[in-house]
């Protein structure tokens, strides 16, 4: 019965107003729904998105309906085999010598910023040896990744130069791969730092521009056969919250992270080492934060594994009214709806007690 019971609501992109009244014919000769704008209709307007609804029955012989269509329904058509096939949700991510199987555990990523200016730890692991010993305490307390920063990207953060951001991040990372065979995370957009760091024995490129602010980024990972971790942003940490604003949030956030997905698959990194980030906080107001992760199963229509950061943010404060250094209950509730929504990495400040709710989370969304 589940091909029956299944019940997806799909939007398209916006598509060509013949397109999307063919598209309406035939979802509705195969007993499903498809809506689509009165301009569309009358053909008034040149392109529009449908929102389509049915069960999987239905979509699957849509798809069989939409072959030899024109105005590009072959490709819909294509996209939508894609979708409903068995691999589409990549629900396995090899980091190194682990594979992660997010069906079964959500993955806990402990945040080390070796950094004088971070907005929750600034200076706290700025030392060599301090960063070292509480990378491995992460370890200890259940962290699955340690995602190391030298360059803080908190809102207004003024960029660090190079040579800076590699004194900082590079002894650590060799120091860690030293003592442990866990999967360590370089957080930068810099290609030059994440191939020192994938030399160092780095094995996820963490880039909070989706490799948009260094042409370069994409095929050093490749190079590496390395993974990587596709942020959204709006702007730049320097200006990204000077009144963010967006015409329809989720969509744009997709587009830009399908973008940044189908730039690294080019390149030549596989499906299987790709995550997404929306950038919770970066480029986004207080209310927008919440809408994503509201709306955060959205996110699964990329098919990659979706990973969320908001320890400690100042969505959480703003609501609460309350410090960096109080806001452990606001992040492990916000921790929890995001691992029922969907997200199976969960990027956090306080290892211990976040693995702690991970794991009731994990058992009220049926992972095993």
């Amino acid at each position: 019965m589940s091909s029956k019971g299944e019940f997806f609501i799909l939007k398209t992109d916006p598509i060509p107003a013949p397109a999307a009244n063919i598209l309406k014919q035939q979802m509705l000769s195969v007993g499903g729904e498809c809506a689509v704008s009165a301009g569309a209709a009358t053909c008034t307007i040149d392109k529009a998105p449908a929102i389509l609804s049915g069960t999987k029955k239905h979509y699957l012989k849509l798809i069989e309906s939409l072959k030899y269509q024109m105005f590009g329904l072959d490709l819909l058509r294509e996209e939508l085999r894609s979708f409903f096939s068995d691999n589409f949700l990549q629900s396995k991510l090899q980091l190194g010598t682990y594979t992660f199987n997010f069906q079964k555990k959500t993955a806990v990523m402990g945040i080390l910023n070796v950094t004088p200016d971070s907005f929750s730890d600034g200076g706290k692991h700025y030392s060599f040896e301090n960063a070292v010993a509480t990378a491995l305490q992460m370890e200890r307390d259940g962290a699955d990744i340690i995602d190391i920063g030298g360059e803080s990207t908190r809102p207004g953060a003024e960029p660090v130069d190079l040579e800076t951001e590699l004194n900082r991040v590079i002894p650590v990372i060799k120091a860690l791969r030293e003592k442990t065979d866990s999967p360590i995370s370089i957080d930068t957009y810099k290609s030059a730092v994440a191939r020192k760091a994938l030399e160092a024995g780095a094995d996820l490129v963490n880039d909070i521009s989706g490799m948009a602010f260094d042409p370069q980024m994409a095929d050093t990972i490749a190079e590496f056969n390395a993974a990587v971790c596709l942020m959204h942003i709006k702007g730049t940490p320097r200006d990204m919250q000077k009144d963010p604003q967006y015409e329809n949030l989720i969509d744009e956030i997709l587009h830009f992270l399908s973008c940044s997905v189908s730039c690294a698959i080019t390149a030549g990194i596989p499906r299987n080492k790709i995550i997404v980030d929306p950038g919770i906080g970066f480029g986004k107001t207080v209310a927008d934060n919440y809408t994503i992760l509201r709306y955060l199963k959205e996110f699964e229509s990329l098919g990659q594994p979706i990973l969320i950061g908001l320890s400690r943010k100042t969505l959480i404060g703003k609501l609460l009214d309350l410090p960096v250094d109080q806001r452990l209950e606001g992040s492990l509730a916000g921790l929890a709806a995001a691992i029922i929504n969907g997200a199976s990495i969960v990027r956090v400040h306080d290892v211990k007690e976040s693995v702690r709710a991970v794991t009731i989370a994990d058992a009220i969304a049926g992972k095993n």
